[in-house]
């Protein structure tokens, strides 16, 4: 008898044992939604934000379509926040009339899947929460004209699916329903504030009012964009305009419906004195990297070369161009030598030293003078010589025909002679012109003309001796007897 109690007791702490976790799984796997508002007490023109909350997030990387249901009749659909503890996801949103529907889905998981051999970092590990988070927000306004209160349900709470692709279970807690005030509003907030082509220092938060930026210096007049958090809230911008170079106040005023109550927000604007942007950097087909710094004042480009701005490696600087020339100048650092002036061909990406008596600027592209090196012969026939060409010495080399010739460099490190055109004053690749048929042609016509005044020269004496002949026909010498 004890041997078959002992028996069951085994049996029952073994069902116990199997049971259980799996119990406990069954438990943990629930999650339960609800719906929570921000402002229980909204007047017209009010914005109010209905959140979507989880009791927990058990490794959850895909869920939706989660769909909420407001009376369109009294609020109109603004936004949608993201819940910031599952950054990884990337959502999809809609709306219509009476709904917002929204899914999910685990960006980082989704292209690595649940594979052993990927190593995943802590920050992009699947979530698990096991207390209340925020899903999502919607931020909704009241409509003029609105009035008792306002329902807010989970209509269709969607499929949760975790890691291991198990389905997890959902249950909808509650719906709410809010009350609109029918008080005047003394809302003052913001809830969006920015400046155009730069960002707010700190970011933007309806209880803060004192704010940095930074723009560039072609910047003059700063595109500000506020919008109250009640819609009949006044907004007053002003100092956006006509900034000087340095410290500027921008001041957005905020009065509420009520009129009496006002918030004062303020944007200190800096306008940057270098025209360049800030860390601006321009790296060559070797990947050696310049920094970009401003050309200096006193500065005179060469001729046909004028100053504009230029977007180079994405950014946007002031740079020397001239029509037809590929290349730019630029005032570059390379970190080493001393800050000076490059030619940046943007085609070939390319980065060479801009010498003004060196450097010889072609219609369409750039030369540099170079040394002639050892292994490379004069052109035949050339001699040295030193030529002023508008105004600038050149050492190179002339023929009997006034060819002039100097060693140059392309923008691509090629390297040859080049001929100066002086019709159309400037230098062309030099090409040797190949006599040899050229003087064929003169030893035929030589030896042709020869033939000629030969085959001539037999002519006129076959026809003295015809004559002669002739003659002593007509004119026979008497015979002596």
């Amino acid at each position: 008898m004890r041997q078959r109690i002992a028996a069951l007791l085994l049996i029952a702490v073994m069902t116990v044992c199997i049971f259980a976790p799996a119990a406990g799984m069954r438990a943990d796997s629930l999650i339960n939604l609800s719906v929570r508002a921000n402002n229980t007490d909204p007047g017209v023109g009010d914005i109010l934000t209905v959140s979507v909350i989880a009791d927990n997030f058990p490794n959850i990387v895909r869920f939706g379509t989660t769909k909420v249901h407001y009376d369109d009749s009294l609020v109109e659909y603004v936004s949608v926040d993201l819940g910031s503890e599952i950054s990884n996801f990337v959502y999809n949103v809609s709306h219509d009339d009476s709904f917002v529907s929204i899914s999910a889905v685990d960006q980082y998981f989704q292209e690595t899947g649940n594979e052993e051999d990927v190593e995943v970092p802590p920050e992009q590990q699947t979530v698990n929460i096991e207390s209340n988070m925020i899903l999502f927000s919607i931020s909704f306004r009241v409509k003029q004209g609105a009035s008792g209160q306002i329902p807010f349900w989970i209509d269709t709470p969607g499929d949760f699916t975790d890691a291991g692709g198990n389905t997890v279970s959902t249950v909808v807690d509650n719906s709410i329903s809010v009350t609109i005030s029918d008080r005047v509003s003394d809302d003052a907030d913001l809830v969006m504030l920015k400046i155009n082509t730069t960002e707010l220092e700190p970011a933007f938060s309806p209880d803060i009012t004192d704010y940095q930026a930074t723009v560039e210096r072609q910047v003059t007049d700063a595109v500000v964009t506020a919008t109250s958090s009640n819609l009949w809230a006044s907004v007053i911008i002003n100092g956006c305009n006509n900034l000087q170079i340095g410290s500027n106040l921008i001041s957005v005023l905020v009065t509420a419906q009520d009129g009496v109550t006002t918030k004062e927000y303020r944007i200190s604007v800096t306008r940057r004195e270098s025209y360049l942007p800030k860390d601006a950097v321009l790296a060559d087909g070797m990947g050696v990297t310049y920094t970009l710094l401003d050309t200096p004042a006193n500065f005179t480009p060469p001729e046909g070369f004028s100053q504009r701005m230029k977007t180079i490696n994405e950014f946007s600087v002031p740079a020397f161009v001239r029509d037809g020339v590929s290349s730019v100048l630029l005032y570059l650092y390379d970190g080493e030598n001393p800050p000076g002036l490059y030619l940046y061909n943007p085609d070939l990406k390319t980065i060479i030293p801009y010498d003004r008596d060196r450097t010889v600027i072609r219609k369409s592209s750039i030369l540099l003078r170079t040394d002639i090196p050892a292994e490379v012969k004069i052109p035949k026939d050339f001699t040295a010589e030193t030529r002023e060409i508008s105004g600038t010495l050149y050492d190179g080399f002339v023929n009997s025909e006034g060819d002039f010739v100097c060693y140059m460099s392309d923008e691509a490190g090629n390297s040859d002679f080049y001929v100066f055109d002086n019709t159309e004053n400037s230098f062309r690749r030099y090409v040797p012109v190949d006599r040899t048929a050229e003087k064929a042609y003169s030893a035929l016509m030589i030896v042709f003309m020869i033939l000629t005044a030969v085959e001539a020269l037999f002519i006129v004496i076959i026809v003295v001796i015809v004559h002669r002949v002739l003659s002593s026909r007509k004119n026979p010498r008497p015979k002596h007897v």
